[in-house]
């Protein structure tokens, strides 16, 4: 390939897990800040999520929301966006979207930990609801191999609509709850915090607070956006892409959309980009 590749115009999918179009606020915070951290060139798209789930957080909800996150991106793949960033922290059908797409296709969760190992010794997960912690972080943290380098989790309280609330009012009560449970965090050994969610994420950024007690605040989203967007150009320029010895070892195209078209489902279904 061509070393004058990387300079082409690309096409990003930031993949949500939910009905973004329900939170306005929040998407086009994504859009801003990808303008601010990606190069010259470089589109982003925001996807979401059709339907909604309600009550509390359940793995059984996580499982429901799969089929709309797979369907959006898979369309964004046939649209021919060069890289997918999936905005939401439990990193929803990573794995299986690396075994059908070609593509890069990274997590914020994964690539925000291994992100924060490159800032400090250990870091902590600050998420916006306790049941996330117990029913998916601390596993995604075995996961990816990485417990020696967590010092710990923590929840804030702060549901998403309360987010998208305090993006566009007065945003101090949510940033001082955030402020004293990152210190808590801190003061537990974590030198590095990550914000466990896009959007909490987008509000740290949004209200400048990427320090704590000396500690770092990683801006998830932007190391996600950069991290994709490296990807697509070592694709590009030296041919760098998923492993297909293994664990990513995937379907052959064909059998991949035959698949793909026996479990479709709803056909009315829309596209939420």
């Amino acid at each position: 390939m061509k070393p004058a590749m990387a300079q082409a115009p690309m096409r990003l999918l930031w993949q949500s897990s939910t009905p973004i179009t329900r939170y306005p606020a929040y998407n086009a915070a994504i859009v801003a800040h990808a303008a601010r951290v990606l190069g010259p060139g470089v589109e982003v798209v925001v996807g979401g999520t059709v339907r909604p789930t309600y009550g509390t957080y359940t793995r059984a909800n996580f499982f429901l929301k799969s089929r709309d996150i797979l369907d959006s991106v898979m369309a964004a793949a046939r649209d021919g966006v060069d890289g997918v960033a999936i905005g939401c922290f439990l990193d929803p059908l990573l794995h299986e979207l690396r075994e059908f797409l070609d593509i890069p296709v990274l997590g914020i969760a994964e690539t925000g930990m291994h992100t924060a190992c490159l800032l400090g010794r250990r870091f902590a997960v600050l998420s916006h609801v306790e049941a996330l912690n117990v029913k998916v972080y601390e596993g995604l943290v075995r996961q990816y191999g990485l417990e020696s380098r967590c010092a710990g989790m923590a929840a804030v309280d702060l549901s998403m609509d309360r987010l998208e609330t305090a993006m566009q009012q007065d945003p101090e009560p949510a940033l001082r709850l955030i402020r004293e449970t990152a210190a808590r965090l801190v003061a537990g050994g974590a030198e590095v915090i990550v914000p466990g969610c896009g959007l909490l994420n987008l509000f740290c950024v949004r209200n400048g607070l990427s320090q704590v007690e000396g500690a770092t605040v990683l801006d998830v989203t932007g190391a996600l956006l950069k991290a994709t967007e490296s990807m697509v150009v070592l694709r590009r320029v030296s041919g760098t892409a998923v492993s297909r010895a293994g664990y990513y070892a995937g379907p052959q195209p064909a059998d991949r959309d035959r698949t793909l078209a026996a479990f479709a489902g709803d056909s009315a279904r829309k596209d939420t980009r």
